[in-house]
């Protein structure tokens, strides 16, 4: 129970997050956002680890498992879902996003062995059906805040998140053997996300020294206290908060299960963007809802 409860825990967290990202992500655009991102979140998580004594020799015997898993979900998989974000806003990002979980269930069976019984591939498919539901449709046709606003053709956008969706599932089936040993979950972020921080900040290195060479000049906007505020508050929910419950629900859950219910976020972010639009979801928003609790209960019921 408290595996599930903290992806539960985790998928709040993810639903937050966006709505501290989005402003900062257009400004700075997704890779140089993602790499203030990860900086900071590395000192918070390796400060959190230190206090929790969660440092042990263990952890380093997964050294090859933890790299993979940060290139790809966390280097390569943040930047694809920044930038899946400044072009579809969060809700439909968030939507697509979350097909990470039968993605996550898809590569557990086959990867992992994990026989899922029926029941719980049924409460799967309805979380999932409800997390399309509530997000996909729940959207008034006269809407017109800028959260909904799409830059370039959708169906880009719809790609990009996919892949990020992909990258997701393929980094949790990675990690889930080293969480299964029982190694510290915030320190095994602080690992993941302080090597994503370092490939990304070397890429934007070699980045810049391209744009010296081609004497091409990029105008960008300057890094202000608001921006890292907010980059700082989104890291922390995500990142910090978020991924280390997700880990730590990684120990003792089974990945299909726990990724399921960490990608009810979708559903969570719907009273958010009620308050700040100022207008009810649609009709579609709270039947994905209500499907999305039922799928959890079944989970629950097991």
């Amino acid at each position: 129970m408290i595996y599930q409860l903290a992806a539960i825990g985790a998928g709040i967290c993810f639903a937050l997050s966006p709505f501290f990202s989005i402003n900062a992500v257009k400004a700075l655009g997704p890779a140089r956002f993602n790499k203030w991102r990860m900086a900071i979140v590395c000192v918070m998580l390796s400060a959190m680890a230190l206090i929790t004594g969660g440092w042990h020799e263990s952890l380093f015997n997964w050294w090859e498992v933890i790299v993979l898993s940060a290139l790809i979900g966390i280097y390569l998989g943040d930047t694809l879902l920044f930038l899946g974000l400044k072009r579809m806003g969060p809700r439909r990002n968030s939507v697509i996003f979350a097909l990470n979980a039968p993605m996550t269930v898809f590569l557990g069976w086959i990867f992992l062995g994990e026989e899922l019984p029926f029941s719980v591939l049924f409460g799967t498919c309805i979380i999932t059906t409800g997390v399309i539901t509530a997000v996909a449709f729940g959207r008034h046709k006269k809407a017109s805040h800028t959260l909904e606003e799409t830059q370039g053709r959708l169906l880009i956008g719809v790609s990009i998140t996919l892949g990020a969706a992909f990258c997701q599932a393929i980094s949790l089936i990675l990690i889930r053997p080293a969480m299964e040993s029982g190694i510290d979950p915030i320190a095994a972020s602080a690992v993941r996300v302080g090597i994503a921080a370092l490939c990304l900040w070397l890429t934007a290195v070699i980045s810049q020294l391209k744009q010296q060479v081609s004497a091409t000049h990029v105008v960008k906007e300057p890094m202000t206290m608001q921006y890292f505020m907010q980059i700082s508050i989104s890291g922390f929910l995500a990142m910090g908060l978020g991924m280390s419950l997700l880990l730590f629900g990684l120990r003792g859950g089974d990945t299909g299960v726990i990724s399921t219910l960490s990608s009810i976020s979708p559903v969570v972010a719907l009273p958010i963007l009620w308050i700040i639009m100022k207008q009810p979801p649609a009709a579609n928003a709270w039947i994905g809802a209500i499907l999305a609790v039922s799928g959890t209960s079944i989970l629950f019921l097991l």
